[in-house]
């Protein structure tokens, strides 16, 4: 399983790469917000395989995908709130951000994302 920082530094080029032009408007905020996301995911998927092991610890999917949206929420009105983009913009980097995150958790949290 891969790790946060690994994730976050992935997030961080995907970010970079989906905001484009608007990376400068968020650029202050992300950073802080990814790291945030990256370990709480860690965590998640972590929590998730423990299920999978011994359904009487850790999170189920229903909990994990709760979970992951309260996540993504979190991120996506905070860069909303600091900065001038909307959030149809931000939406769609959180899309190809959480490209990444598939990627890296495969089979563990793929399926509540």
């Amino acid at each position: 399983m891969a790790n946060a920082e690994e994730i976050f530094e992935e997030m961080m080029d995907a970010g970079q790469n989906a905001f484009g032009a608007g990376w400068t408007a968020v650029s202050k905020y992300a950073p802080a917000e990814f790291r945030k996301m990256a370990v709480q995911i860690q965590a998640i998927a972590e929590n998730v395989a423990k299920y999978q092991i011994d359904d009487r610890e850790g999170y189920s999917p229903e909990t994990a995908k709760i979970l992951m949206k309260m996540q993504r929420d979190a991120c996506e009105s905070v860069l909303v709130a600091t900065t001038q983009l909307t959030l149809v913009a931000v939406q769609k980097a959180m899309d190809a951000m959480y490209d990444v995150l598939r990627k890296a958790f495969k089979g563990v949290v793929e399926a509540v994302l």
